[in-house]
């Protein structure tokens, strides 16, 4: 019997599917990875590189959602003396709270971001992909993986009520140690944003600053990730899909992912990750079981 091929439903519901999920502390790799295997989908016959493309749609959103902060960045760099008073969230963003108030603070979120994303250098060994692409093939894993997401976010919210004055901006250390944190969550089923932003809220931040530098750390990221797959698809040909399966996809992530991405906000400021617990455990468990 041969595979189920890339149709616009499946399409639309896989990019859905990662809008949520990319955003949401649950990890868009590890469901993308499981529900492709329900269907069916081969990660080589096109499922590897959908993810990809999703991948860029959420992109995308965070572009789009943190453009405030973004170019009050680009100020920084280019007109150093002139960074706004505030880098107000894009509109929307509730409980926001101003993550840098002179051109210093601006400068320290660059450098901060820089250096959260040098550990990702390492994914782009040959054996690092491998052990992502292996992983994404056995249940199991996946099931292990959403357990140590769970644990993640528990840690972290507890130490965050515990602390009184949250940072707003992470120092050089625990820059790379939260990149250290987004480096281990290219596997499936260890969430991006909930490692990060874990990572984030135990070393000091508030939920807010913790989520924001999350996304923004995204960005690198997942650029870097889609411009290796498409000169990867260069070299190897396009996988025999519809394009139109990948557009759509693309399409629908980014649009559910803005959405998702602004309920987390509004979540995050008023419960915090702690609903994200008991659902990551029911599921990490529910696969180990099942396989």
């Amino acid at each position: 019997m041969s595979a189920p091929e890339l149709d616009l439903g499946l399409a639309a519901l896989l990019g859905a599917l990662q809008g949520v999920a990319e955003f949401l502390p649950i990890s868009s790799s590890g469901h993308l990875a499981l529900a492709q295997r329900v269907a069916g989908l081969d990660a080589g016959a096109g499922g590897h590189s959908f993810n990809i493309v999703v991948h860029a749609g959420t992109l995308l959103a965070v572009l789009f959602h943190y453009r405030g902060d973004l170019l009050a960045l680009a100020r920084a760099v280019l007109r150093p003396g002139h960074v706004p008073q505030h880098m107000p969230d894009a509109p929307g963003s509730e409980g926001h709270v101003p993550s840098g108030s002179s051109p210093s603070d601006a400068r320290a979120l660059l450098l901060a971001l820089v250096l959260g994303t040098l550990p990702l250098a390492a994914a782009l060994a040959p054996p690092v992909e491998n052990l992502v692409i292996a992983a994404e093939h056995h249940p199991r894993a996946i099931g292990a993986c959403f357990l140590v997401t769970a644990a993640m976010l528990g840690l972290a919210e507890w130490l965050t009520r515990r602390r009184r004055s949250p940072q707003e901006v992470p120092r050089p250390l625990q820059a790379l140690l939260i990149g250290l944190a987004q480096l281990v969550a290219i596997l499936p089923g260890i969430s991006r944003s909930g490692s990060t932003i874990a990572a984030a809220m135990g070393l000091g931040l508030g939920r807010l600053p913790a989520a924001r530098f999350s996304f923004l750390l995204a960005i690198p990221a997942i650029l870097g990730a889609a411009l290796k797959e498409a000169l990867d698809l260069m070299k190897e040909g396009l996988p025999a899909v519809d394009p139109l399966a990948f557009v759509v996809g693309f399409f629908v992530s980014f649009v559910v992912g803005v959405a998702t991405l602004r309920v987390l906000l509004v979540l995050l400021v008023r419960v915090g990750v702690v609903p994200f617990v008991p659902y990551l455990v029911v599921l990490g468990l529910a696969v180990l079981a099942l396989g």
